[in-house]
């Protein structure tokens, strides 16, 4: 049995377009006079509220949020069949060059100048534009989980790949460019992860590694490295229970390799990250005494003031603590867990998918820990918070809780939890 936490029947599907239409009309606001703030004509803005190809831009979509005076994750909703035709053609589009893209009235990736022959030219600009769009992406997934992302994030890594084949840039532009295309990379590798497609995710992380070393860039090849690692071991909010395709010894050899790739230029949460990773990957083979070995070096690492992180680098107290709570999950030391778990919540209230993501685990962990009604009721609670959530992770691992829980359905709170599951 699969249990979805949001219904995925037949009822209407609001587009992004439709989004942006009823939002401009909200506004009192014609076409034409949002084409005017956004330098488009009347009839792009018609495109893009009919679902057009460059509603599938990031940047677009960045710029018309902030037009609209609204936030960004509001225009990203969920895929159909329509839109991911909509999107292939779009992709289609852009093979065709930046003077198609212009020529249709788009913008971002057509806003870049083209040389005499055509060629894209690249300098400081287009490589910071990728670079905002890579953050936006990871922003927007701790606001709405992976599974609205996709499409977007393969848009962009189609973009920056024909930016490296085609491009014309100097050796400077040409390595930043290559280490944010990296970057990109396993921006999408992340979002397929936490979206539930394996393959394409272990896909971009491979190519992500391969571009960032082509750069010379250990720092990036840290960060895919790392997401891979994640992956490995099924990190991340997915079940805590190993599936048939975890490779936790591949974790731990991934997470040591990215600790490598960071040695010269890793700062102090780069490093607390892989050996927190590496931590987890331990847990997941049952290794205890290299588990603890790795959480003390990651909470040192932590309080360390060598080196510079990079800027992707996410790694609050809050995360800290929930990824040592988790490890000690995963050996049956759920008392130790629950103090960590906890603290990941109580520092995650700005962060809904990361603080539902903590919740659940928390439950999860009470639940394991003989706690049933506990864990249960504290499903309860949040559960209209945790069912606002569209991650695959998220609701594979409510599935994985309904299957251990349902045994006890004698006891009220399993029985109310499952009842509210079954409804929705």
């Amino acid at each position: 049995m699969h249990v979805h936490l949001k219904s995925r029947d037949n009822r209407m599907h609001m587009t992004t377009g439709e989004v942006i239409r009823r939002i401009r009309k909200s506004l009192g606001m014609t076409q034409a006079e949002l084409g005017t703030i956004l330098g488009y004509t009347q009839p792009v803005i018609s495109q893009l509220e009919h679902d057009g190809a460059a509603i599938h831009d990031v940047r677009v979509l960045r710029r018309i949020a902030k037009a609209l005076r609204v936030p960004l994750a509001i225009l990203v909703v969920e895929s159909d069949e329509e839109a991911d035709v909509n999107r292939r053609n779009f992709l289609r589009a852009s093979a065709l060059g930046v003077g198609t893209a212009t020529a249709a009235g788009t913008a971002g990736h057509a806003a870049a100048a083209t040389s005499a022959t055509g060629s894209v030219h690249v300098g400081a600009t287009e490589v910071a534009e990728i670079t905002a769009s890579t953050n936006q992406i990871h922003e927007l997934d701790l606001l709405v989980g992976g599974d609205r992302l996709c499409r977007l994030a393969a848009n962009e890594v189609r973009y920056v790949e024909q930016l490296l084949d085609s491009g014309s840039y100097t050796e400077a532009a040409g390595q930043a460019l290559t280490s944010a295309a990296a970057e990109m990379m396993t921006a999408a590798g992340w979002v397929h992860f936490d979206a539930g497609h394996l393959d394409r995710a272990r896909r971009y992380y491979a190519e992500a590694a391969q571009t960032a070393a082509a750069a010379n860039d250990g720092i990036a090849a840290s960060h895919a490295l790392l997401n891979a690692s994640m992956q490995s071991f099924q990190g991340g909010f997915g079940p805590s229970k190993p599936s048939k395709e975890a490779r936790p010894m591949d974790g731990v050899n991934l997470a040591e390799a990215a600790q490598n790739a960071a040695r010269r230029d890793g700062g102090p949460r780069l490093r607390a990250v892989g050996a927190i990773y590496e931590a987890g990957a331990h847990s997941a083979t049952g290794d205890s005494s290299a588990m603890v070995n790795a959480i003390s070096r990651a909470h040192r690492a932590y309080e360390s003031g060598r080196g510079h992180d990079p800027d992707w680098v996410y790694l609050p107290p809050a995360a800290l603590a929930g990824m040592t709570g988790w490890s000690y999950m995963r050996i049956g030391d759920h008392r130790a867990a629950t103090a960590y778990l906890r603290e990941a919540v109580d520092g995650t209230a700005a962060w809904p998918r990361e603080n539902v993501g903590w919740r659940i685990k928390l439950a999860e962990n009470d639940i394991q820990g003989g706690e049933i009604a506990a864990g249960c009721q504290l499903l309860i609670d949040h559960f209209e918070q945790i069912s606002s959530m569209t991650s695959t992770r998220l609701q594979s691992t409510i599935d994985s809780i309904v299957q251990d829980v349902r045994p006890h359905r004698a006891v009220p709170e399993v029985r109310e939890f499952l009842e509210l599951v079954a409804s929705t």
